[in-house]
C-alpha cells in the first residue's frame, strides 16, 4: 500500500513540470507558449509566453505568423509594429502589459485545450516553430 502511495505521488510531482512547455533552438527557448479561450465573434487574441536567451548576443523577435489567424501583430507599449530585443543572458516576457504578440483577424474561435502552430521569426536565430496551448 505504501508503494502504490508512493508511485502516485512520484508521477503526480514529474507531471506538474510537463504542464509548461517550451521550444529550443539556438541559443534561444520559448517557455510555455499559451494564449486564452475566445468566443465566437471574437477577432484578436493576445499570445504570451517567455523568450530566454542564453547567447552571447542580443536576438530580436522581428515577425510572426500563423495559419489560425489572418496577421500578427507585435506590439510594445506604445510601439505598434516594433521588434522585441532579447538581449544576451536575460528573458522578455511576453504578457501582461507589456509587449505582446497579438493575432488578428482570427478565423475561428480558439477552443480550451486546443493548440496550433506558429513560427516566430528571429533576425539572427530565424525562423522557430512553436505550439500554442489554448488555456480557459
Amino acid at each position: 500500500m505504501l508503494r502504490c502511495l508512493v508511485a502516485v505521488l512520484v508521477a503526480v510531482a514529474l507531471a506538474a513540470p510537463a504542464a509548461a512547455h517550451s521550444h529550443k533552438a539556438k541559443r534561444l527557448e520559448i517557455v510555455h507558449p499559451h494564449t486564452l479561450q475566445t468566443h465566437k465573434g471574437t477577432v484578436t487574441a493576445r499570445v504570451f509566453m517567455t523568450i530566454k536567451n542564453d547567447g552571447r548576443a542580443a536576438d530580436r523577435l522581428v515577425s510572426a505568423s500563423t495559419p489560425r489567424a489572418s496577421k500578427v501583430e507585435l506590439n510594445g507599449i506604445g510601439k505598434g509594429g516594433a521588434a522585441f530585443v532579447v538581449k544576451a543572458g536575460s528573458e522578455l516576457g511576453l504578457a501582461g502589459d507589456g509587449p505582446s504578440v497579438v493575432l488578428v483577424g482570427l478565423k475561428k474561435p480558439l477552443d480550451a485545450y486546443d493548440d496550433f502552430k506558429m513560427t516566430l521569426v528571429f533576425e539572427k536565430a530565424g525562423p522557430i516553430a512553436i505550439d500554442v496551448m489554448v488555456e480557459e
